[in-house]
């Protein structure tokens, strides 16, 4: 295996600290609720009740007003190794928030469960070894063998440099949360406009779901990753799992950040975020998609052709807007 530094999939913070200044206030952002039809899963009381999701970041502020109430179903600190919830570079909060927030800003799956995992240090970036111990957490974080108490999605708005035919113990790792029916979503990465031919490691991994960025408009952000579908590497990508498999808004998105602040966001991190709140919702609905390896591949399929082409192609997939823009209430509808 290759040694992987992983790093951190959001490019702009914005900060909010008090009532004044540039960003005096904070706006939710239900313009991205409507783009992806979760505003419609709300109006019928889905909450992501039931269901548990697992963020691998940079931590979480636990105490932040925004997550009060929300259930901590687990933590653990791969990287200090400190037992109480913190964050020490804000990535992680900001992406609890986008999911979890029930306050001032409406979360997109309040009544999940959260289990957070520490793998990414202060400077924004953590080991592959880390991140792969994190992921195994996410499964039995107990460690008594029942996967009962674990996550039924992996969160992952981080990512590195895909090596195919090397692999990496990251990469290990998702397979393996995926055969035991855990739904991992991944960001696909920001270097759009100095593109490396791919989109990064995780979301790299078939049957991973790899999400890009979209703005208000519903266009690609043009830092968003283009995937790498032809013939390397190694073999030609194909559906479910071309690259990128779903896009989602994330450019400016509201959230929090540590110590009762609050922020926009940038970056393909906050598309997957969202995207894995969206999955939540829909487990909530459709308990029997739960920890059932056998059926990954139609939800996933079930998430593509419901999936809004916006991006103007005649093809069903696009390099850069992959499937499309996700669809919650269109997905639920395909759904047995």
């Amino acid at each position: 295996m290759l040694a992987v530094v992983l790093t951190l999939a959001t490019l702009t913070v914005f900060w909010f600290v008090t009532e004044s200044g540039p960003f005096a206030s904070i706006e939710p952002s239900v313009w991205a609720l409507d783009m992806t039809q979760v505003s419609a899963l709300h109006g019928r009381s889905l909450t992501g009740a039931g269901v548990t999701v697992c963020i691998v970041d940079t931590g979480v502020d636990a105490t932040h007003p925004e997550l009060q109430g929300v259930h901590l179903a687990a933590w653990r600190d791969f990287v200090n190794g400190r037992p109480t919830p913190y964050d020490d570079e804000g990535h992680g909060t900001a992406m609890a928030g986008i999911i979890f927030a029930r306050g001032r800003l409406p979360g997109i799956a309040p009544g999940a469960s959260l289990i957070s995992v520490k793998a990414i240090g202060g400077s924004g970036s953590g080991t592959d070894l880390d991140v792969s111990r994190s992921i195994s957490f996410c499964l039995d974080p107990n460690g008594d063998g029942d996967l009962a108490d674990g996550a039924d999605v992996i969160s992952l708005s981080l990512g590195g440099e895909s090596h195919p035919f090397l692999g990496s113990d990251t990469e290990d790792a998702v397979n393996a949360a995926m055969d035991r029916g855990v739904i991992v979503v991944g960001a696909a990465g920001n270097d759009g406009q100095r593109d490396d031919g791919d989109v990064e490691s995780p979301a790299s991994v078939p049957r991973v779901i790899a999400v890009g960025a979209v703005n208000i408009q519903g266009s690609i952000a043009p830092w968003s990753s283009r995937g790498n579908n032809g013939v390397f590497p190694p073999f030609p990508t194909v559906d479910p799992n071309k690259k990128p498999e779903l896009v989602a808004p994330g450019v400016s998105i509201s959230t929090i950040l540590p110590n009762a602040r609050y922020g926009y966001v940038s970056g393909t991190s906050p598309a997957s975020a969202l995207v894995a709140g969206i999955i939540a919702l829909l487990l909530e609905e459709h308990p029997a998609f739960r920890h059932e390896s056998t059926l990954l591949g139609a939800f996933k399929m079930s998430l593509m052709r419901a999936a809004c082409g916006c991006s103007g192609t005649e093809v069903s997939h696009d390099d850069r807007y992959g499937y499309g823009i996700v669809r919650a209430r269109d997905t639920d509808g395909l759904l047995p």
